[in-house]
């Protein structure tokens, strides 16, 4: 079919408008330009809606606005009632077929209310050179386009990056069934069992055993083509989990994930170690504190050393005299008492000790008295309790010395440790690496689980193998030659043959058009391709999973390449399946180049002619997408090209389409 013209009325933010195809064969694209929220996703809307009664496209945050057009809501008076509809006009086999929807509204203050009995769908044919006006025939709409194909001549480009995600296999697997009528086949083989198994309850109401022995055959059958059927997909999910093991294993491998693995262990094993020298040197009381307190503590008696020796030079000097000297009179002893700290700096309060030693002398201190050994006495203790406690802070000076040093050493060989790990940790991002990490433990597990189920799988198929056998068998013996029962074993032979050479037909099909969709897909893919020799190969299993093979031998799925990448294969392959669809449709295409780059977009400007292969398209983009180089490159393919102009004044929002000389 031909998309000849489309006229909207009243319909959201377009209050009149009608557009021209272009037709030719070689100028057979139309664009039409707007920017974002001028009304291009309302024009597909606008299609759908007079199609389907849906508007499928998403609006965002417009999705509330009436359908009626506001400005035309405005300007009409109180009561009146509005016409909002859409017509499609297409020239099919050579003859004329438009659709018409309408939707009528009532103004009734600041509400638009749906008119009674005002919604109507009408199909317009040329028969015998008259035009025939049909109500609700939405025969002709299912016979010419269904809804279930709408996605392949409406190409939303910004849902084309997502499409493999949006769209799980089994859906897209459904739509080319649907598209390429498979469907209608696949009903068939799959209704025949239903009615063989309605034969085989007749049967055994005729002959018990025989119509037991019927139904198990039909069951035993049914589990062994559902195992075998399993079996296949097993085997394709446990292919995917390797080769998904291989290239994480093959990242991980190139980032020397296992050293990384160590060294992070390493790492944090170090960060403890620091962190407990830290405090065993540094801490409250660490070893540094420790050594600080003690030089406080003892600093005295080692300052006092040479005094205390003069000390008991003197006192043996004027032992030998018979007298005390006066430097150490009675007064000058009586002083330090009361002043509570001795010449060698000691605190007399807290060094009780000293403090009696003095107190000694100072009872000494009468030169008339005889007390000459016991002076001698008491300044040995002194000296010797000052010499003591010098000697043993050395001692253990030196020893606290050597454990701070050593403990300091070991600190600084960690610290240094720790930093060439950090550096090397910083060249592979511990992150990514746990995240790889993840996905290999993941698809690790989806491999044992489907080698789990293909055991299993396996292991069912020969019982179900035997057990089929033995029922076949029990058939063979039971079954017996009256009329209503060879009638009924007639039909049941019959549904056997019609079951087999209809999946036979629907398999070859399937495997002969799914081969025709990679190698289109393949073939456009690689052309479009703007990154030569990246990609060598595609290929889409039977359940329509998508893989492309990268210059290094690895699968890739859709959701691994960039966004220009996706574009640009869900292009492809959507185009595909609309060529393999057998339903003669324009393509429409919606903000197609969006998010890709410079070069991509020249590569599809020169594609797409070539992709198209001569069918009528049309193409709605923003003036970031049009732009100078992309139209210079399509122009000898552009019949019509049309801008989207934005309206908004004080009696409502109307887009106008106006059409650009070329």
């Amino acid at each position: 079919m031909i998309l000849d013209k489309v006229i909207i009325n009243n319909y959201r933010q377009y209050r009149h408008a009608e557009i021209d195809f272009a037709k030719g064969n070689d100028k057979n694209f139309t664009i039409i330009q707007g920017t974002n929220g001028a009304g291009k996703t309302t024009l597909l809307n606008a299609l759908s809606w007079c199609l389907y009664n849906e508007e499928i496209h998403d609006y965002g945050d417009e999705a509330a606005m009436d359908k009626c057009n506001n400005k035309a809501a405005f300007l009409a008076s109180e009561g009146e009632e509005i016409e909002v509809s859409v017509q499609i006009d297409f020239t099919d086999e050579g003859k004329y077929l438009a659709f018409k929807r309408t939707q009528n509204y009532i103004k009734h203050g600041t509400r638009l209310i749906p008119a009674v009995n005002s919604s109507d769908f009408q199909v317009m044919k040329e028969e015998n050179g008259n035009i025939v006006v049909e109500e609700n025939d939405v025969y002709t709409i299912e016979r010419k386009i269904p809804q279930e194909i709408e996605d392949y001549f409406f190409f939303d480009g910004a849902r084309l990056s997502e499409y493999f995600q949006e769209n799980s296999n089994n859906n897209i697997k459904e739509s080319v069934s649907v598209l390429s009528h498979l469907n209608l086949l696949k009903n068939a083989y799959k209704n025949l069992p239903e009615v063989k198994k309605r034969l085989a309850a007749d049967l055994k109401k005729k002959a018990p055993k025989l119509g037991e022995a019927e139904e198990k055959v039909i069951y035993y059958e049914n589990k062994l083509d559902e195992e075998k059927s399993n079996l296949i997909s097993y085997q394709d999910n446990l292919k995917l989990a390797e080769s998904k093991i291989e290239e994480i294993t093959e990242k991980l491998r190139a980032k020397k994930a296992y050293d990384v693995e160590q060294d992070m262990e390493r790492y944090q094993y170090l960060n403890n170690e620091i962190k407990s020298l830290n405090n065993r040197l540094f801490g409250k009381n660490g070893l540094v504190q420790s050594r600080t307190n003690k030089v406080l503590k003892k600093y005295p008696y080692v300052l006092s050393y040479n005094y205390a020796k003069q000390y008991e030079e003197l006192g043996e000097e004027y032992r030998e005299k018979g007298y005390i000297p006066p430097k150490y009179k009675r007064s000058f002893i009586e002083d330090l008492l009361k002043e509570g700290i001795c010449i060698c700096g000691a605190d007399l309060k807290e060094d009780t000790e000293h403090k009696k030693h003095l107190e000694k002398l100072l009872e000494l201190t009468n030169p008339i008295t005889d007390k000459s050994e016991e002076i001698t006495v008491s300044l040995a203790n002194v000296k010797r309790n000052i010499l003591d406690d010098s000697t043993n802070f050395k001692e253990e000076f030196i020893n606290r010395y050597k454990s701070i040093k050593n403990l300091s050493e070991q600190r600084d060989e960690l610290i240094a440790e720790r930093q060439s790990i950090k550096a090397k940790l910083d060249a592979n991002p511990y992150e990514e690496i746990q995240k790889l990490n993840a996905e290999l433990t993941a698809y690790e597990n989806q491999k044992k689980n489907f080698e789990r189920k293909i055991v299993v799988a396996n292991n069912q198929i020969p019982e179900f193998k035997k057990q089929l056998g033995y029922w076949r068998q029990q058939k063979a013996q039971e079954d017996v030659l009256s009329v209503e029962v060879a009638e009924l074993r007639e039909k049941i032979d019959l549904c056997d043959e019609l079951i087999i050479a209809a999946k036979d037909v629907y398999e070859n099909m399937s495997e002969s058009i799914r081969n025709d969709i990679q190698e289109f897909t393949k073939d456009k893919f690689d052309k479009i391709l703007w990154k030569k020799n990246e990609f060598v190969d595609i290929r889409i299993n039977e359940k329509y999973e998508v893989f492309i093979k990268n210059k290094l031998g690895f699968e890739e799925r859709p959701g691994d390449l960039s966004d220009g990448e996706k574009i640009s294969l869900g292009l492809c392959f959507m185009y595909a399946l609309h060529k393999y669809s057998g339903f003669e449709l324009p393509i429409i295409m919606d903000t197609l180049l969006g998010p890709i780059g410079v070069e991509i977009r020249k590569n599809i400007a020169t594609f797409l002619p070539n992709l198209v292969e001569n069918k009528q398209t049309v193409l709605l983009v923003t003036g970031s997408e049009y732009t100078d180089d992309f139209r210079n490159i399509l122009f000898d393919h552009i019949g019509k090209e049309y801008t989207i102009e934005w309206s908004n004044s004080d009696e409502g929002k109307e887009s106008i389409i106006k059409e650009n000389p070329l």
